[in-house]
């Protein structure tokens, strides 16, 4: 394949995302030319960068659209007619106040009695009308989630917002190749597309799907199914299907009748690199060495299962646990998480701490006894992969320990890497751990082959990468 310009987009920033990172720089290196565009929360204009041969520009994005709906929506929502019941708790407290002020002048009297009974009964009204209304708009939504998919775009303005931001900055690049990162910007991908061909050049279209979006969870249940509709509208437009995981692809090929079964590219780390970093996480933690240290690194949200482990660390007195907190520590959830560990009588045991750049993060984790990943059961997408943690203790030489999914638990199991627990049970969780910590010599970096590592590794994803890229 000759040389061709590849622009790489992805919605998010790209500090921590070491799947974007590599999957550029192995691009360029195939030999071709790779502009990454990526959304810049905090920039107010293009921030332009490099990552080794790789352009880098952030893109500000202001999800002006989104808030604006949001807002509206919320103001739907809050309305109640001013009568007979109040209309909300402002209304009522004023009518409280009045009550009390009239009363305090003249005594029970007549009038005021009567006016007692008129708020005693608006107040009654109002707790009786909330829940009425809190019905009719769940209907309401109900219907909405059953023919979003026809409406999809109009239920989905974050993706208008990245539309607006990223489509014209893509056609600007005047791309050969369109490289998708994720389905935020599917759209905005195959509107370009679209419109280079109509302009007579073609553009070939990879999309990278990074979730199975028909098994996740998003805020509300339309969100999901207009992903759902927006992905099985757009995904005939791509050349190529990229995933990260065997069944994932599978799912993805039988779902959309796709003519072929989608590459898959492991999220793993670099066999060739070293990776290297002034500290560690036992280091940043505080825990003196021989001391147990189980870490886990990755984002905090609550389907990564994480308060089961802190429940587990009231069984292992002696254990402490490690937080790589993305995007850090001072996250709203790593504070729902230090409470948890309060609530727990841990506190003194949970070390959050902030991340490190994805090139650092095998030399940082290498201090650690454990690593761990507790993702909740129940969601297809979770069952069906493999993440890029794993991989990560892996390569750092960790025994590892995970919630008993379908794959990632046959995973750990199957090639005695680690040990596995049934999900969101805390004292299952702790004796997986403490089985981890007893049989480390098993379990660890000592006990694998080289060979087993380097089917893992990213030297082989890239090559999956440059085969899909050769059959464009």
């Amino acid at each position: 394949m000759s040389s061709k310009h590849v622009v790489m987009v992805v919605a998010s920033g790209i500090a921590s995302d070491a799947r974007v990172r590599k999957t550029a720089v192995a691009v360029a290196d195939l030999g071709h030319r790779v502009t990454l565009l990526y959304g810049e929360l905090e920039a107010t204009a293009p921030v332009e960068g490099t990552l080794g041969p790789v352009r880098t520009v952030g893109l500000p994005v202001a999800y002006t659209l989104r808030d604006e709906q949001v807002e509206r929506r919320r103001a739907r929502r809050a309305w109640r007619p001013s009568w007979p019941a109040y209309r909300d708790g402002d209304q009522e407290e004023l009518g409280r106040t009045a009550l009390n002020t009239r009363r305090a002048r003249t005594g029970d009297t007549p009038e005021i009695l009567f006016r007692r009974g008129i708020h005693w009964t608006r107040r009654r009204v109002r707790a009786a009308q909330d829940p009425v209304f809190r019905t009719a708009w769940g209907k309401v939504d109900g219907l909405r989630a059953r023919f979003v998919d026809r409406i999809w775009r109009s239920e989905l303005p974050n993706i208008a917002d990245l539309d607006r931001v990223f489509a014209a900055r893509m056609a600007a690049e005047a791309p050969d190749i369109l490289h998708v990162h994720d389905i935020h910007l599917l759209s905005a991908g195959a509107r370009v597309k679209q419109d280079s061909a109509r302009a007579g050049r073609s553009v070939s279209l990879v999309y990278d799907a990074h979730e199975y979006i028909p098994g996740t969870v998003a805020r509300t249940v339309i969100e999901e199914n207009a992903l759902k509709a927006m992905e099985a509208d757009l995904i005939e437009e791509a050349d190529a299907v990229i995933t990260v995981s065997e069944p994932i692809a599978e799912a993805l090929r039988d779902r959309y009748a796709l003519p072929d079964t989608p590459s898959v590219v492991l999220n793993s780390p670099s066999l060739t690199v070293e990776s290297t970093c002034d500290t560690d996480v036992r280091t940043a933690s505080g825990v003196e060495a021989g001391t147990p240290l189980v870490v886990y690194s990755g984002v905090l949200n609550e389907k990564r299962g994480l308060p089961t482990v802190v429940q587990a660390l009231s069984l292992l007195p002696e254990v402490h646990f490690a937080v790589v907190c993305v995007p850090d520590a001072s996250h709203w959830r790593a504070a729902l998480l230090m409470k948890a560990a309060r609530k727990a009588g841990v506190e003194d045991r949970v070390h959050l701490i902030d991340p490190v750049a994805p090139e650092e993060i095998l030399a940082y984790l290498r201090t650690a006894d454990v690593g761990i990943h507790p993702l909740i059961a129940g969601l297809p997408n979770h069952e069906m992969a493999l993440p890029n943690k794993l991989f990560d203790y892996l390569f750092a030489g960790l025994p590892i320990v995970v919630s008993d999914l379908k794959l990632m638990g046959a995973f750990v199991r199957e090639n005695r890497i680690g040990t596995t627990f049934t999900a969101s049970d805390h004292r299952d969780c702790a004796r997986a751990i403490r089985d981890a910590l007893d049989n480390a010599d098993i379990y660890g970096g000592s006990a694998r082959s080289e060979e087993f590592t380097a089917r893992f590794s990213w030297e082989r994803q890239a090559e999956h990468l440059a085969q899909t890229y050769a059959g464009l």
